[in-house]
Protein backbone atom coordinates (compact mmCIF):
# COMPACT_ATOMS: atom_id res chain seq x y z
CA UNK A 1 0.00 0.00 0.00
CA UNK A 2 2.40 2.14 0.62
CA UNK A 3 4.29 1.99 -2.23
CA UNK A 4 1.50 2.40 -3.95
CA UNK A 5 1.14 5.47 -2.35
CA UNK A 6 4.72 6.73 -3.09
CA UNK A 7 3.74 5.95 -6.80
CA UNK A 8 1.23 7.79 -6.76
CA UNK A 9 2.66 11.14 -4.97
CA UNK A 10 5.56 10.58 -7.18
CA UNK A 11 3.13 11.30 -10.32
CA UNK A 12 1.05 13.63 -8.85
CA UNK A 13 3.11 15.84 -6.13
CA UNK A 14 4.70 17.37 -9.15
CA UNK A 15 1.12 18.01 -11.26
CA UNK A 16 0.17 19.38 -7.78
CA UNK A 17 2.55 22.38 -7.48
CA UNK A 18 2.29 23.02 -11.17
CA UNK A 19 -1.60 23.82 -10.30
CA UNK A 20 -1.11 25.87 -7.37
CA UNK A 21 1.99 27.84 -7.75
CA UNK A 22 -0.19 30.13 -10.09
CA UNK A 23 -2.33 30.07 -7.68
CA UNK A 24 -0.27 30.88 -5.31
CA UNK A 25 2.13 33.73 -6.56
CA UNK A 26 -1.52 34.71 -7.62
CA UNK A 27 -2.22 35.29 -3.70
CA UNK A 28 1.38 36.75 -3.19
CA UNK A 29 0.17 39.67 -5.32
CA UNK A 30 -3.26 39.85 -4.37
CA UNK A 31 -1.40 40.26 -0.33
CA UNK A 32 0.78 43.02 -2.00
CA UNK A 33 -2.16 44.90 -3.29
CA UNK A 34 -4.49 44.32 -0.67
CA UNK A 35 -2.13 46.02 1.96
CA UNK A 36 -0.83 48.75 -0.32
CA UNK A 37 -2.60 52.49 0.20
CA UNK A 38 -0.99 53.98 -2.93
CA UNK A 39 -1.28 52.47 -6.76
CA UNK A 40 0.53 53.86 -9.40
CA UNK A 41 -0.66 52.68 -13.34
CA UNK A 42 2.45 52.91 -15.57
CA UNK A 43 2.72 51.33 -19.34
CA UNK A 44 6.03 50.16 -20.45
CA UNK A 45 7.90 47.56 -22.74
CA UNK A 46 10.13 46.46 -20.32
CA UNK A 47 10.83 43.13 -19.53
CA UNK A 48 9.45 41.28 -16.04
CA UNK A 49 12.88 41.46 -14.16
CA UNK A 50 13.42 45.31 -14.56
CA UNK A 51 9.63 45.41 -13.92
CA UNK A 52 9.67 43.50 -10.68
CA UNK A 53 13.54 45.25 -9.58
CA UNK A 54 12.20 48.69 -10.21
CA UNK A 55 8.64 48.12 -8.90
CA UNK A 56 9.76 46.79 -5.21
CA UNK A 57 12.95 49.41 -4.78
CA UNK A 58 10.65 51.99 -5.06
CA UNK A 59 7.55 50.76 -3.23
CA UNK A 60 10.52 50.72 -0.36
CA UNK A 61 11.93 53.92 -0.87
CA UNK A 62 8.19 55.34 -0.77
CA UNK A 63 7.73 53.51 2.42
CA UNK A 64 10.73 54.78 4.00
CA UNK A 65 9.67 58.68 2.55
CA UNK A 66 6.63 58.74 3.26
CA UNK A 67 5.37 56.20 5.89
CA UNK A 68 2.91 54.58 3.01
CA UNK A 69 2.56 51.27 0.67
CA UNK A 70 2.32 52.06 -2.66
CA UNK A 71 1.63 49.20 -5.43
CA UNK A 72 2.79 49.71 -9.17
CA UNK A 73 0.64 48.21 -11.63
CA UNK A 74 2.75 47.48 -14.57
CA UNK A 75 0.73 47.65 -17.59
CA UNK A 76 2.68 45.53 -20.32
CA UNK A 77 0.78 45.03 -23.91
CA UNK A 78 4.30 44.56 -25.82
CA UNK A 79 6.90 46.94 -27.45
CA UNK A 80 6.44 50.54 -27.93
CA UNK A 81 4.86 49.36 -31.46
CA UNK A 82 2.16 48.01 -29.38
CA UNK A 83 2.13 50.82 -26.53
CA UNK A 84 1.70 53.76 -29.56
CA UNK A 85 -1.28 51.83 -30.57
CA UNK A 86 -2.96 51.51 -26.79
CA UNK A 87 -2.39 54.86 -26.13
CA UNK A 88 -3.72 55.90 -29.83
CA UNK A 89 -6.63 54.29 -29.22
CA UNK A 90 -6.89 55.27 -25.65
CA UNK A 91 -6.50 59.04 -25.99
CA UNK A 92 -8.80 59.36 -28.76
CA UNK A 93 -11.75 56.89 -26.85
CA UNK A 94 -11.25 59.35 -24.12
CA UNK A 95 -11.24 63.00 -26.15
CA UNK A 96 -15.03 61.80 -27.50
CA UNK A 97 -16.17 62.09 -24.13
CA UNK A 98 -14.05 65.40 -23.18
CA UNK A 99 -12.14 63.16 -20.73
CA UNK A 100 -8.68 64.48 -20.57
CA UNK A 101 -6.68 61.08 -19.05
CA UNK A 102 -6.58 57.36 -19.78
CA UNK A 103 -6.55 55.91 -16.46
CA UNK A 104 -2.67 55.80 -16.48
CA UNK A 105 0.14 58.02 -14.97
CA UNK A 106 3.24 56.60 -16.84
CA UNK A 107 5.12 55.68 -19.99
CA UNK A 108 8.28 54.12 -18.56
CA UNK A 109 10.87 53.10 -21.41
CA UNK A 110 11.25 52.84 -24.87
CA UNK A 111 12.95 54.35 -27.54
CA UNK A 112 13.05 58.77 -27.76
CA UNK A 113 11.51 58.59 -31.20
CA UNK A 114 8.42 57.31 -29.34
CA UNK A 115 8.50 59.65 -26.55
CA UNK A 116 9.05 62.63 -29.23
CA UNK A 117 6.06 61.22 -31.39
CA UNK A 118 3.79 61.55 -27.89
CA UNK A 119 5.01 64.25 -26.96
CA UNK A 120 4.03 66.12 -30.29
CA UNK A 121 0.80 64.76 -29.17
CA UNK A 122 0.55 66.70 -26.22
CA UNK A 123 0.18 63.62 -24.43
CA UNK A 124 2.80 64.55 -21.44
CA UNK A 125 2.71 67.09 -18.75
CA UNK A 126 5.40 68.78 -17.51
CA UNK A 127 8.25 66.86 -15.14
CA UNK A 128 8.51 68.29 -11.94
CA UNK A 129 12.04 67.05 -11.23
CA UNK A 130 13.60 70.06 -13.03
CA UNK A 131 12.33 72.72 -10.43
CA UNK A 132 12.73 70.62 -7.70
CA UNK A 133 16.22 68.85 -8.08
CA UNK A 134 17.89 71.80 -10.50
CA UNK A 135 21.24 70.25 -9.20
CA UNK A 136 20.94 67.18 -11.23
CA UNK A 137 20.97 69.15 -15.10
CA UNK A 138 24.48 70.14 -14.81
CA UNK A 139 26.34 69.02 -17.51
CA UNK A 140 29.15 66.88 -15.39
CA UNK A 141 25.51 65.08 -14.28
CA UNK A 142 22.69 64.89 -16.67
CA UNK A 143 23.51 66.61 -19.85
CA UNK A 144 20.92 67.76 -21.95
CA UNK A 145 22.05 66.07 -24.86
CA UNK A 146 25.04 63.85 -25.86
CA UNK A 147 26.73 62.46 -29.18
CA UNK A 148 23.96 64.37 -31.18
CA UNK A 149 21.53 62.92 -28.94
CA UNK A 150 18.62 64.38 -26.58
CA UNK A 151 18.27 63.34 -23.69
CA UNK A 152 15.68 65.99 -22.76
CA UNK A 153 13.31 68.55 -24.90
CA UNK A 154 12.72 72.33 -23.49
CA UNK A 155 9.64 71.69 -22.85
CA UNK A 156 10.63 69.24 -20.63
CA UNK A 157 7.81 66.78 -20.53
CA UNK A 158 9.97 63.65 -20.38
CA UNK A 159 13.71 62.71 -19.59
CA UNK A 160 15.82 60.02 -20.21
CA UNK A 161 16.62 57.05 -17.61
CA UNK A 162 19.19 55.13 -18.32
CA UNK A 163 21.59 55.30 -21.55
CA UNK A 164 20.62 53.54 -24.95
CA UNK A 165 23.34 52.36 -27.69
CA UNK A 166 22.91 49.85 -30.50
CA UNK A 167 25.48 47.21 -31.61
CA UNK A 168 26.57 43.65 -32.50
CA UNK A 169 25.58 40.14 -30.09
CA UNK A 170 27.49 37.22 -31.42
CA UNK A 171 27.68 33.29 -29.91
CA UNK A 172 31.19 32.53 -29.25
CA UNK A 173 30.81 28.70 -29.36
CA UNK A 174 29.52 29.40 -33.03
CA UNK A 175 32.34 31.53 -34.02
CA UNK A 176 34.91 29.55 -32.34
CA UNK A 177 33.30 26.30 -34.52
CA UNK A 178 33.50 28.02 -37.82
CA UNK A 179 36.63 29.56 -37.41
CA UNK A 180 35.38 32.99 -37.48
CA UNK A 181 36.96 36.30 -35.96
CA UNK A 182 33.59 38.21 -33.71
CA UNK A 183 32.45 40.68 -35.11
CA UNK A 184 33.14 44.29 -34.28
CA UNK A 185 31.78 46.56 -37.12
CA UNK A 186 28.38 46.95 -39.06
CA UNK A 187 30.19 45.74 -42.22
CA UNK A 188 31.63 42.94 -40.85
CA UNK A 189 27.67 41.65 -40.89
CA UNK A 190 27.32 41.65 -44.25
CA UNK A 191 30.73 39.36 -45.02
CA UNK A 192 29.87 36.27 -47.17
CA UNK A 193 31.02 34.01 -44.20
CA UNK A 194 28.30 34.88 -42.01
CA UNK A 195 25.81 33.56 -44.77
CA UNK A 196 22.46 32.57 -43.28
CA UNK A 197 24.21 33.16 -39.90
CA UNK A 198 22.30 36.84 -39.13
CA UNK A 199 19.71 37.36 -36.92
CA UNK A 200 17.22 40.43 -37.20
CA UNK A 201 14.25 42.19 -36.77
CA UNK A 202 12.10 43.79 -38.61
CA UNK A 203 12.57 47.78 -38.42
CA UNK A 204 8.95 48.60 -39.04
CA UNK A 205 7.63 46.42 -35.55
CA UNK A 206 10.66 47.72 -34.06
CA UNK A 207 11.87 51.26 -33.35
CA UNK A 208 15.15 50.80 -32.13
CA UNK A 209 15.96 48.05 -34.55
CA UNK A 210 15.11 50.86 -36.94
CA UNK A 211 17.49 53.09 -35.13
CA UNK A 212 20.08 50.62 -35.30
CA UNK A 213 19.61 50.86 -39.37
CA UNK A 214 19.95 54.55 -39.40
CA UNK A 215 22.99 54.76 -37.35
CA UNK A 216 24.64 51.99 -39.95
CA UNK A 217 23.44 54.11 -43.06
CA UNK A 218 24.49 57.30 -41.35
CA UNK A 219 27.87 56.44 -40.42
CA UNK A 220 28.29 55.12 -44.03
CA UNK A 221 27.49 59.31 -45.02
CA UNK A 222 29.79 60.51 -42.34
CA UNK A 223 32.72 58.37 -43.50
CA UNK A 224 32.25 60.15 -47.27
CA UNK A 225 31.90 63.36 -45.40
CA UNK A 226 35.00 63.17 -43.80
CA UNK A 227 36.51 61.80 -47.33
CA UNK A 228 35.96 65.58 -48.33
CA UNK A 229 32.78 64.82 -50.50
CA UNK A 230 30.33 67.67 -50.65
CA UNK A 231 27.46 67.76 -48.35
CA UNK A 232 25.07 66.66 -50.84
CA UNK A 233 26.78 64.10 -53.06
CA UNK A 234 27.86 62.29 -49.59
CA UNK A 235 24.16 62.41 -48.52
CA UNK A 236 23.82 60.28 -51.40
CA UNK A 237 26.61 58.17 -51.86
CA UNK A 238 26.56 57.31 -48.33
CA UNK A 239 23.32 56.79 -48.26
CA UNK A 240 23.39 54.28 -51.35
CA UNK A 241 26.56 52.66 -49.60
CA UNK A 242 24.39 52.05 -46.35
CA UNK A 243 21.77 50.45 -48.17
CA UNK A 244 23.77 48.21 -50.27
CA UNK A 245 25.54 46.85 -46.98
CA UNK A 246 21.63 46.32 -45.34
CA UNK A 247 21.02 44.29 -48.09
CA UNK A 248 24.15 42.43 -47.88
CA UNK A 249 23.47 41.92 -43.87
CA UNK A 250 19.93 41.11 -44.96
CA UNK A 251 20.68 38.57 -47.78
CA UNK A 252 22.74 36.65 -44.85
CA UNK A 253 20.06 36.97 -42.47
CA UNK A 254 18.25 33.80 -41.13
CA UNK A 255 15.04 35.72 -40.46
CA UNK A 256 13.22 38.92 -39.83
CA UNK A 257 11.74 38.15 -36.79
CA UNK A 258 8.50 41.08 -35.53
CA UNK A 259 10.27 40.50 -31.52
CA UNK A 260 14.00 42.46 -30.97
CA UNK A 261 14.20 40.41 -28.39
CA UNK A 262 14.00 36.86 -30.23
CA UNK A 263 17.60 38.11 -31.79
CA UNK A 264 19.95 37.74 -28.82
CA UNK A 265 17.72 34.82 -28.15
CA UNK A 266 18.63 32.79 -31.07
CA UNK A 267 22.19 33.51 -30.98
CA UNK A 268 22.33 32.67 -27.64
CA UNK A 269 20.99 28.93 -28.11
CA UNK A 270 23.38 28.68 -31.33
CA UNK A 271 20.46 28.99 -34.03
CA UNK A 272 22.18 32.28 -35.39
CA UNK A 273 25.90 33.19 -35.16
CA UNK A 274 25.35 37.11 -34.51
CA UNK A 275 22.65 38.95 -34.60
CA UNK A 276 21.83 43.36 -34.28
CA UNK A 277 20.38 44.35 -31.03
CA UNK A 278 19.88 46.86 -28.69
CA UNK A 279 22.42 46.82 -25.62
CA UNK A 280 20.42 46.00 -23.36
CA UNK A 281 18.99 42.89 -24.76
CA UNK A 282 22.64 41.89 -25.61
CA UNK A 283 24.09 42.31 -22.13
CA UNK A 284 21.02 40.98 -20.63
CA UNK A 285 21.28 37.88 -22.43
CA UNK A 286 25.25 37.71 -21.87
CA UNK A 287 24.86 37.87 -17.76
CA UNK A 288 21.69 35.17 -17.47
CA UNK A 289 24.15 32.92 -19.16
CA UNK A 290 27.37 33.51 -17.56
CA UNK A 291 29.20 30.18 -16.22
CA UNK A 292 30.72 30.25 -12.80
CA UNK A 293 33.89 31.14 -14.34
CA UNK A 294 32.18 34.40 -15.63
CA UNK A 295 32.38 33.64 -19.02
CA UNK A 296 29.45 33.31 -21.47
CA UNK A 297 28.46 32.12 -24.38
CA UNK A 298 26.79 35.34 -25.85
CA UNK A 299 29.02 38.40 -26.16
CA UNK A 300 28.01 42.26 -27.30
CA UNK A 301 29.64 44.85 -29.32
CA UNK A 302 28.85 48.37 -29.79
CA UNK A 303 30.73 49.14 -33.17
CA UNK A 304 33.55 51.67 -33.18
CA UNK A 305 32.06 55.07 -34.19
CA UNK A 306 28.81 53.18 -35.46
CA UNK A 307 26.06 54.11 -32.76
CA UNK A 308 25.41 56.97 -31.01
CA UNK A 309 24.43 57.16 -27.35
CA UNK A 310 20.34 57.88 -26.57
CA UNK A 311 18.82 57.37 -23.70
CA UNK A 312 15.39 55.14 -22.66
CA UNK A 313 13.08 57.54 -21.25
CA UNK A 314 10.41 58.27 -18.64
CA UNK A 315 7.27 60.95 -18.97
CA UNK A 316 3.82 62.00 -17.34
CA UNK A 317 0.67 61.11 -18.94
CA UNK A 318 -1.88 63.55 -19.21
CA UNK A 319 -4.57 63.19 -17.12
CA UNK A 320 -2.38 60.85 -14.61
CA UNK A 321 -4.67 59.82 -11.94
CA UNK A 322 -2.46 59.92 -9.61
CA UNK A 323 -0.09 62.51 -10.29
CA UNK A 324 1.61 62.97 -7.34
CA UNK A 325 2.84 59.79 -6.75
CA UNK A 326 3.44 59.84 -10.58
CA UNK A 327 6.48 62.86 -9.87
CA UNK A 328 7.67 60.83 -6.72
CA UNK A 329 7.83 58.04 -8.93
CA UNK A 330 10.08 60.05 -11.22
CA UNK A 331 12.20 61.38 -8.27
CA UNK A 332 12.68 58.34 -7.25
CA UNK A 333 14.74 56.93 -10.43
CA UNK A 334 17.00 59.37 -10.47
CA UNK A 335 17.85 59.16 -6.91
CA UNK A 336 21.49 57.28 -6.58
CA UNK A 337 19.47 54.50 -5.58
CA UNK A 338 17.47 54.66 -8.47
CA UNK A 339 20.19 55.24 -11.04
CA UNK A 340 22.81 52.44 -9.47
CA UNK A 341 19.66 49.52 -9.62
CA UNK A 342 20.34 49.41 -13.50
CA UNK A 343 24.30 48.77 -13.34
CA UNK A 344 25.42 47.82 -9.95
CA UNK A 345 25.81 44.08 -9.34
CA UNK A 346 23.22 41.94 -7.99
CA UNK A 347 23.64 41.55 -3.95
CA UNK A 348 24.97 44.86 -3.33
CA UNK A 349 23.83 47.60 -1.38
CA UNK A 350 22.63 48.83 -4.27
CA UNK A 351 21.97 46.43 -6.67
CA UNK A 352 18.83 44.44 -7.92
CA UNK A 353 18.17 41.12 -5.60
CA UNK A 354 17.71 38.94 -8.43
CA UNK A 355 20.00 39.48 -11.37
CA UNK A 356 22.26 41.83 -13.02
CA UNK A 357 19.95 44.77 -15.64
CA UNK A 358 23.00 45.46 -17.47
CA UNK A 359 21.54 48.61 -17.92
CA UNK A 360 23.74 52.12 -17.90
CA UNK A 361 22.71 55.05 -16.01
CA UNK A 362 22.61 58.56 -17.86
CA UNK A 363 23.78 60.06 -14.19
CA UNK A 364 27.47 61.06 -15.60
CA UNK A 365 28.47 61.46 -11.38
CA UNK A 366 27.92 57.88 -11.03
CA UNK A 367 30.85 56.79 -13.44
CA UNK A 368 33.49 57.42 -10.53
CA UNK A 369 34.19 55.99 -7.69
CA UNK A 370 32.60 54.58 -4.95
CA UNK A 371 29.90 54.05 -7.28
CA UNK A 372 32.12 52.50 -9.98
CA UNK A 373 33.59 49.62 -8.45
CA UNK A 374 29.91 48.54 -7.78
CA UNK A 375 28.81 48.31 -11.13
CA UNK A 376 28.51 45.32 -13.53
CA UNK A 377 30.04 46.82 -17.14
CA UNK A 378 32.41 49.55 -15.54
CA UNK A 379 34.86 49.23 -17.99
CA UNK A 380 32.21 50.71 -20.53
CA UNK A 381 32.56 54.18 -19.79
CA UNK A 382 29.44 55.54 -22.01
CA UNK A 383 30.38 59.18 -21.44
CA UNK A 384 34.12 58.46 -22.78
CA UNK A 385 33.30 57.06 -26.35
CA UNK A 386 29.84 59.00 -26.55
CA UNK A 387 31.90 61.12 -29.11
CA UNK A 388 32.77 58.57 -31.47
CA UNK A 389 29.88 58.75 -33.33
CA UNK A 390 27.77 62.16 -33.59
CA UNK A 391 24.34 61.52 -34.41
CA UNK A 392 22.95 64.59 -37.08
CA UNK A 393 19.39 64.70 -37.35
CA UNK A 394 20.07 66.72 -40.95
CA UNK A 395 21.52 63.51 -42.12
CA UNK A 396 18.94 60.87 -42.24
CA UNK A 397 16.48 61.96 -39.12
CA UNK A 398 13.54 62.85 -41.78
CA UNK A 399 14.56 59.43 -43.94
CA UNK A 400 13.77 57.19 -40.90
CA UNK A 401 10.20 55.93 -41.91
CA UNK A 402 11.36 55.92 -45.68
CA UNK A 403 14.40 53.50 -44.71
CA UNK A 404 11.84 51.57 -42.55
CA UNK A 405 10.14 50.80 -45.28
CA UNK A 406 12.17 50.59 -47.87
CA UNK A 407 14.18 47.92 -45.99
CA UNK A 408 10.86 46.07 -45.79
CA UNK A 409 10.42 46.36 -49.20
CA UNK A 410 14.43 45.47 -49.93
CA UNK A 411 15.09 42.72 -47.18
CA UNK A 412 11.70 41.58 -46.08
CA UNK A 413 9.11 41.33 -48.91
CA UNK A 414 11.60 40.25 -51.12
CA UNK A 415 13.60 38.10 -49.03
CA UNK A 416 13.42 34.65 -50.74
CA UNK A 417 14.98 36.29 -53.84
CA UNK A 418 17.25 38.24 -52.48
CA UNK A 419 18.77 35.13 -50.43
CA UNK A 420 18.96 32.90 -53.37
CA UNK A 421 20.68 35.70 -55.80
CA UNK A 422 23.71 36.16 -52.75
CA UNK A 423 24.09 32.49 -52.73
CA UNK A 424 24.35 32.63 -56.68
CA UNK A 425 26.59 35.78 -56.30
CA UNK A 426 29.48 34.13 -53.55
CA UNK A 427 29.49 30.59 -55.77
CA UNK A 428 29.96 32.64 -58.74
CA UNK A 429 32.71 35.30 -56.79
CA UNK A 430 30.33 38.54 -57.18
CA UNK A 431 30.61 39.03 -61.23
CA UNK A 432 30.02 42.81 -61.88
CA UNK A 433 27.19 43.02 -64.08
CA UNK A 434 24.84 40.33 -61.65
CA UNK A 435 26.61 42.30 -58.55
CA UNK A 436 25.57 45.68 -60.39
CA UNK A 437 21.83 44.29 -60.55
CA UNK A 438 21.47 42.91 -56.75
CA UNK A 439 23.07 46.19 -55.84
CA UNK A 440 20.87 48.84 -57.39
CA UNK A 441 18.80 50.95 -55.48
CA UNK A 442 17.87 53.30 -57.50
CA UNK A 443 14.57 53.90 -57.10
CA UNK A 444 14.68 54.44 -53.24
CA UNK A 445 17.98 56.74 -53.36
CA UNK A 446 18.56 59.44 -51.13
CA UNK A 447 16.65 62.58 -52.57
CA UNK A 448 13.12 59.97 -53.85
CA UNK A 449 13.36 58.42 -50.18
CA UNK A 450 11.66 61.77 -49.23
CA UNK A 451 9.84 63.78 -52.36
CA UNK A 452 8.53 60.51 -52.95
CA UNK A 453 8.37 58.05 -50.31
CA UNK A 454 7.74 59.69 -47.33
CA UNK A 455 5.42 61.99 -48.97
CA UNK A 456 2.98 58.91 -50.05
CA UNK A 457 3.74 57.32 -46.97
CA UNK A 458 2.69 60.29 -44.92
CA UNK A 459 -0.43 60.71 -47.44
CA UNK A 460 -3.80 60.04 -46.41
CA UNK A 461 -4.29 57.74 -49.59
CA UNK A 462 -3.48 54.37 -47.68
CA UNK A 463 -4.16 52.85 -51.35
CA UNK A 464 -1.27 54.52 -53.59
CA UNK A 465 1.15 53.91 -50.17
CA UNK A 466 -0.03 50.07 -50.66
CA UNK A 467 0.61 50.26 -54.31
CA UNK A 468 4.52 51.84 -53.86
CA UNK A 469 5.29 49.32 -51.59
CA UNK A 470 4.33 47.13 -53.81
CA UNK A 471 6.21 48.82 -56.39
CA UNK A 472 8.98 48.81 -54.92
CA UNK A 473 8.38 45.14 -53.80
CA UNK A 474 8.56 43.82 -57.23
CA UNK A 475 11.74 45.91 -57.95
CA UNK A 476 13.59 44.19 -55.95
CA UNK A 477 12.39 40.65 -56.45
CA UNK A 478 12.82 41.10 -60.28
CA UNK A 479 16.16 42.61 -59.65
CA UNK A 480 17.62 39.83 -57.56
CA UNK A 481 15.88 37.38 -59.71
CA UNK A 482 17.77 38.74 -62.52
CA UNK A 483 21.24 39.20 -60.74
CA UNK A 484 20.59 35.19 -60.06
CA UNK A 485 20.50 34.30 -63.29
CA UNK A 486 23.41 36.71 -64.53
CA UNK A 487 25.60 34.91 -61.48
CA UNK A 488 24.44 31.48 -62.61
CA UNK A 489 25.83 32.29 -66.37
CA UNK A 490 28.56 33.75 -65.14
CA UNK A 491 29.98 30.66 -63.51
Amino acid sequence: MKAAWKKYLAVFGPMALVVAAPMLLRDDEAAEISKAELRLEVITPHNELIRREFGDAFSAWYREEKGENVYVNWRTPGGTSEIKRVLDSAFSSAAEIGKEGIGLDLFFGGGVFDFQLQAKEGRFQRLTIFESAPELFREEVIPKSQSGESYYPEERDWLGVCLSSFGICYNTDSLTRLGLTPPSTWEELGNPEFNRGIALADPTKSGSVAKAFEMLVQQKIHLRLESGLPREEACAQGWREGLNLIQRIGANARYFTDSASKVPHDVAQGNAIAGMCIDFYGRSFNETLKKADGSSRIAFVSPVGGTSMSVDPVAILRGAPNLDLAQDFVRFLYTKRGQMLWNARPGSEMGPKMRGLRRLPIRRDLYQEPYLSEMVDAEVMPYETANDFIYEYELTGRHFTPLRNIIRAMCIDSHQEMKAAWAALIEANFPPQASAKFFNVTPVSYELALSEIKKTLKSADKVESVRMMNRLGKHFRDHYHAARILAQEAR
